[in-house]
């Protein structure tokens, strides 16, 4: 991904960070990390590819999704310990990381598609922009795990890791399939995401 380009899509929310206060702030400021380490992913993804001698293919299945995930926990770790955030906080900072990450993402695939039919570049973005905040989402066990202090949270923050490795992986298999597998793949962030706002409701009637 391009330099200029990255400078481009962060002034607004760099500017934002610093005129706003509280809540909104806080927001801005995980989609600003989340453009950062989308930036930074793709730097990192790229030469990793070189360095083993993946394809296109193999990289997207085997390198980004362990990258980006990897960063995505650091920088929420990084808010949490910094912010000293409430639990209810946590679902605003985990959908700006992701929101910003996919907003990122989405610029550089626009701007490397060239002649795209724009309903399916407006899909495949909207559905990274999901797949990205339903992973981001679940990194919020990983977090309430390190504030319990106990003393399975490596071995739970490396579990939900391995999870969200999984899941991006199985997203990125699904949409480069191709046919019915790429339908499927666009649906299953939805699916995560649904279930998410769906489980509190579950459990009160459990």
């Amino acid at each position: 991904m391009r330099s200029d380009l990255l400078l481009a899509c962060i002034m607004g929310p760099l500017l934002a960070v610093f005129l706003l206060k509280g809540r909104a702030r806080r927001l801005l400021a995980a989609i600003f990390g989340g453009m950062l380490i989308a930036f930074l992913s793709g730097s990192i993804s790229g030469f990793l590819a070189e360095l083993v001698r993946y394809d296109a293919m193999a990289a997207v299945l085997y390198i980004s999704p362990a990258v980006e995930e990897g960063l995505k926990l650091i920088l929420f770790l990084l808010f949490l310990f910094i912010c000293q955030l409430e639990d209810a906080a946590l679902a605003d900072i985990a959908v700006g990381i992701g929101v910003g990450f996919s907003m990122m993402e989405s610029i550089a695939l626009q701007f490397t598609s060239a002649d795209v039919w724009i309903v399916a570049l407006f899909a495949r973005a909207f559905c990274s922009a999901l797949i990205h905040v339903a992973c981001a989402l679940m990194l919020i066990l990983a977090v309430r795990m390190v504030r319990r202090m106990a003393l399975e949270t490596l071995c739970g923050i490396l579990g939900i890791y391995a999870v969200t490795v999984t899941v991006h992986a199985l997203y990125n298999l699904m949409v480069s399939a191709g046919g019915a597998g790429t339908i499927l793949g666009y649906c299953l962030p939805a699916a995560l995401i649904a279930a998410w706002k769906l489980w509190p409701a579950i459990r009160r009637a459990m």
